[in-house]
């Protein structure tokens, strides 16, 4: 079957399945094979559940009915999701970035859904496998706000290929899988890719003014910019005015001010509002609509939520950690929490022969802060830290569990932040509830 028939039962489907866990009924069922998982292991439970087509690798299923044998269910996923979204042609914004491009992604959706019919990446979609599933989630909207990962050279530019944006947007450069990007430079290559592509389809980068790297990278690559600055190309800028915890701020678009409130905390997120205010602005948003809309935005993904229970005063911030992200995170914190302070932190994950050299560089950087208890878990902590009255080390999170319930710290402001292996929102309830 070509990509173009089997365009044609897609259409007719209820839509696209990867698990039979899932209603499978009517659709096309994907039999992807991952590290963790082989859903070619699942194509007769996915035929008895009614799937339209069943689409494996197995070649004993050669010939039977209602299935399609490839040689990569994946490649046929990422075509039918590229081959879907030029059908449909919506204007798409790719957002990419080591660090803050979920929750720019969500301020931005907030913004342009008060104009648009708008698709948006769900969760963290937005991986070889997320990615088309968004894309193929496509159904006729104005616009689409697409979310991209990556943990090695060559995947942006095979995510850009796939989702064909119009508009893209680095967040910015930081020392986040360094384990698949060997350096720094080799975040930033990575992350430029999405410009690569821009400069060879016509499309427009957002840069923001104040980043000469990324400003620098789209110069070399020759991407047309609109450039985040007072008196540049998106005359936009966010000045904090005070923090409650939340972040009360002032936008100024032009000549306007907007001043408001917001239900995000740390000061690391004002480059979120400013990046997401700007390309508001590119779409033709009024700086009215888009102070509205950021001020309405209530973060319920692990990133920066303020928890308040009877007990303490809870930042959770679990989805994932890097160095920079670490360090904005607990500054924030300081930023506008009274004493006594707990951290939380756990393992820093993907950072390859660099680890132990980073969770070293991070632990003296907290050795200096006014912090009243810090509390690591996981192995690479375990392996360079030196308990002291302050410091407390926990190889697994287990350990930790025990000592929180034992313990049952009260009226702290306690970050909780971690990479998503070490799963520390299970820690919520006893330290809120």
């Amino acid at each position: 079957m070509s990509t173009e028939q089997i365009y044609q039962e897609f259409l007719q489907s209820t839509g696209i399945c990867t698990d039979t866990r899932q209603e499978t009924d009517g659709a096309l069922f994907f039999a992807l094979r991952g590290d963790q998982f082989d859903g070619n292991r699942f194509v007769e439970d996915a035929l008895k559940k009614g799937c339209r087509l069943a689409i494996t690798e197995r070649t004993d299923l050669e010939g039977s009915e209602r299935v399609l044998v490839v040689s990569s269910t994946l490649e046929l996923l990422q075509e039918l999701a590229h081959y879907h979204r030029m059908q449909v042609a919506p204007r798409l914004v790719a957002i990419t970035g080591s660090n803050g491009k979920t929750t720019t992604k969500e301020l931005l959706a907030a913004v342009l859904s008060t104009e648009y019919k708008l698709l948006v990446t769900r969760g963290n979609l937005n991986n070889h496998i997320g990615v088309p599933l968004t894309l193929l989630a496509l159904k006729g909207e104005e616009l689409a706000v697409v979310e991209m990962g990556a943990n090695h050279p060559g995947e942006i530019a095979e995510l850009a290929r796939i989702a064909a944006p119009d508009v893209g947007l680095i967040t910015n450069v930081g020392k986040a899988h360094l384990e698949g990007f060997g350096s720094l430079q080799g975040v930033l290559d990575a992350k430029g890719e999405l410009y690569a592509y821009l400069a060879a389809h016509g499309g427009v980068a957002i840069v923001d003014g104040r980043d000469q790297i990324l400003q620098r990278k789209a110069k070399e690559l020759g991407v047309t910019s609109r450039v985040v600055a007072p008196e540049r190309d998106l005359p936009v800028a966010v000045n904090l005015l005070r923090q409650t915890p939340f972040l009360e701020v002032e936008l100024h678009m032009g000549k306007e001010v907007y001043p408001f409130s917001t239900k995000l905390v740390g000061a690391y997120n004002l480059q979120n509002i400013l990046l997401a205010a700007a390309t508001g602005l590119h779409f033709g948003i009024s700086g009215g609509a888009i102070a509205a809309a950021i001020s309405g935005y209530v973060p319920e993904n692990q990133r920066s939520q303020m928890l308040e229970g009877g007990r303490n005063k809870l930042v959770l911030d679990s989805y994932n950690a890097y160095p920079s992200s670490m360090r904005v995170a607990i500054g924030g914190l300081l930023s506008y929490a009274t004493s006594p302070i707990m951290l939380i932190l756990g393992d820093m994950a993907e950072l390859g022969e660099s680890s132990e050299e980073e969770h070293r560089e991070l632990l003296h950087w907290i050795n200096t802060l006014d912090v009243d208890r810090v509390l690591l878990v996981g192995p690479n902590f375990y392996q360079v830290c030196e308990p002291s009255d302050r410091i407390a080390v926990f190889k697994g999170r287990g350990e930790l569990e025990t000592y929180l319930r034992e313990e049952h710290p009260e009226g702290h402001y306690i970050l909780l932040k971690g990479s998503r292996v070490m799963e520390l929102e299970v820690l919520k309830p006893l330290l809120i509830d």
